[in-house]
């Protein structure tokens, strides 16, 4: 079989696929970590080394968490569902030498960290004994960092928001061992709680939001989960603040000074452009939180989830740019000239003296000193950082100075102000499909939204010609690798002209001979019909995700041409409603 030949489904593979260290045994039960002087006095935010954390759980509570999930056609949809949670779980923990006994611990993870092998987790100290602390920290939160094997973005993202004098979360590296199972290094965050904003603001009575593909608008506020005062939900600051982004230029710059800290959001909009941290608030309207506080009546961004900064690619939002503009209140800012400048003079002021390359190379080579990470690992931040001369790929630096100079053209994205239509989520259909290498033979059902039976054949569709119908990929730059099929069918008649895309995603760990069940993210379906077949990549369209069932490999080749793939898929798919955005092009 040939490599795979299509960018954006690697791309997607590269989003989507759960990863995390590979998973090794220690001999012997070490669950007791000595206690020194050198560690039981540490801070648990010390950067200079890993904060060692051994957990203890009965062995069959340890499997239900690692199972548990959202759906992955739930969370592609705008109408996630807001009953999920996971299951607190019961464990002994050893943190630095300290033990402590009954803590809650559970799996967290909403889309793009979920995964079965090495799930990030949430420990809480106080669920069992009130008021009961580690080091002052009644939580902790540890990040598989899935897709980032360096294990690099998330604390120096937030040391790059904190030097640009912005409130973000305190954060380190540790070495994580659950039933003696050694997980590989996490990253720890500081959880985003009262006492969070109690240090920050000196107050922490206010409405605290958190935001996962949320905006401003008078249908959009809906999206914001209130995470303090739920009692009461009073949600009139949203309000108040969506109602001035309605307002003309001249009565918008002269009213949303009272609803935010202008030249705040200004350099926090700076930041998340400068680390080129897509998935954020101002380049994808995801991985935010906004506290109004009642100290200056006024809403703080605070960043979050940025694992996936220091990355050019917004597959989600192609040709958006660097100059981040995908979210209401940043775009009123682009638009008008006087805040427009504003934002340059930050992302300028920034670059000089905040973004020194050879400062932020060093801070690297710590990291991998302290984690022993393969260099590899880090080659797609240094590229970042430094441009890369063999891709052809610019610094951040000149990418910016371009696009500030008008050279590249980009497209913004807004979500339309206007209640979601969740009337497609219950909207299941059962997909099948038989395949196999020799011959490369097979095919696949299902049923699509308007209700039609639909079969395709794994047969080549015209230009496709370089690329065989079914495709094995391994993508070993997230941890754990992960292994994905691609088939690629040709609709049987009456409909022979449609084309459709099947991927399949398998945590590396379990990809081998023997039934799989689909699980969250990690080990799932995505469905693509092909709209238009003579692009480069060839454009494709979601329209449904895994929702259940199961991959039974009769033969799992090993990846090499000439290796035996051979199975059947027997799931029920979730149907996918396309998101509308509003675009701009500038």
């Amino acid at each position: 079989m040939k490599p795979l030949q299509y960018p954006l489904l690697i791309a997607l593979s590269i989003l989507l696929a759960a990863c995390g260290g590979k998973a090794t045994t220690k001999d012997g039960d070490d669950f007791f970590v000595p206690a020194t002087n050198d560690n039981v006095t540490k801070d648990p935010f010390d950067r200079a080394r890993l904060l060692q954390i051994s957990l203890k759980m009965p062995a069959n509570d340890f499997a239900k968490l690692r199972s548990e999930g959202r759906t992955l056609d739930t969370t592609l949809t705008d109408c996630p569902s807001s009953d999920f949670e996971y299951t607190d779980f019961k464990a002994s923990a050893n943190i630095d030498g300290e033990l402590i006994q009954e803590v809650a611990i559970r799996k967290k993870g909403y889309l793009g960290s979920l995964s079965r092998t090495r799930p990030s987790i949430k420990l809480n100290f106080d669920t069992h004994e009130e008021g009961r602390t580690f080091k002052t920290l009644k939580r902790m939160t540890l990040n598989n960092d899935r897709q980032d094997p360096s294990h690099t973005h998330q604390c120096l993202a937030y040391d790059l928001y904190r030097a640009a004098g912005l409130v973000a979360p305190r954060c380190n590296l540790a070495e994580v061992i659950i039933n003696n199972e050694n997980m590989g290094v996490y990253t720890h965050v500081e959880s985003i709680k009262k006492p969070f904003l109690k240090r920050n603001y000196n107050n922490k009575s206010g409405n605290l939001y958190e935001a996962q593909i949320a905006d401003f608008g008078s249908q959009l506020n809906q999206r914001f989960e209130l995470k303090t005062n739920k009692t009461v939900n009073d949600r009139s600051d949203l309000d108040r603040l969506a109602a001035v982004l309605k307002l003309n230029d001249n009565d918008f710059i002269a009213n949303i000074g009272q609803h935010i800290d202008v030249d705040e959001f200004i350099t926090y909009w700076a930041v998340d452009t400068l680390i080129g941290h897509w998935d954020s608030a101002t380049g994808n309207t995801n991985n935010y939180y906004i506290y109004h506080n009642p100290e200056d009546n006024l809403f703080h961004f605070i960043p979050w989830g940025t694992d996936s900064a220091f990355t050019t690619d917004e597959i989600l939002k192609p040709n958006s740019g660097p100059l981040f503009k995908n979210f209401s209140l940043a775009k009123r800012f682009y638009d008008i000239e006087q805040t427009r400048r504003l934002y340059f003079s930050e992302i300028n002021r920034l670059l000089s003296e905040q973004w020194q390359e050879e400062a932020l190379l060093a801070k690297l080579e710590k990291v991998q000193q302290l984690t022993k990470a393969p260099h590899n690992a880090f080659e797609d931040i240094t590229a970042f950082i430094n441009g890369n001369e063999a891709t052809g790929q610019p610094s951040q630096r000149t990418l910016l100075n371009k696009a500030i100079a008008g050279e590249i053209n980009q497209i913004a994205y807004l979500i339309p102000d206007e209640a979601n239509d969740c009337s497609h989520i219950m909207n299941k259909t059962s997909l099948t499909a038989e395949f196999s290498s020799i011959g490369d033979k097979g095919s696949f059902s299902f049923t699509d939204a308007e209700g039609i039976d639909r079969t395709a054949s794994m047969t080549l569709v015209s230009n496709y010609s370089s690329v065989d119908s079914l495709v094995y990929s391994l993508d070993a730059r997230t941890l754990p690798p992960v292994a994905g099929l691609t088939f690629i069918g040709a609709a049987t008649p009456p409909s022979y002209l449609d084309s459709y895309v099947l991927q399949v995603f398998i945590e590396h760990t379990d990809y081998k001979k023997g039934r799989i069940p689909l699980q969250g993210l990690s080990t799932n379906l995505m469905l693509f019909k092909v709209i238009d077949k003579d692009a480069i990549p060839p454009k494709i369209e979601l329209i449904s995700a895994g929702h259940s069932g199961t991959i039974n490999l009769i033969e799992a080749g090993n990846g090499q041409p000439g290796s035996v793939i051979e199975g059947r898929i027997d799931a029920q798919m979730g149907l996918i409603k396309v998101r509308n955005y509003i675009t701009t092009e500038y």
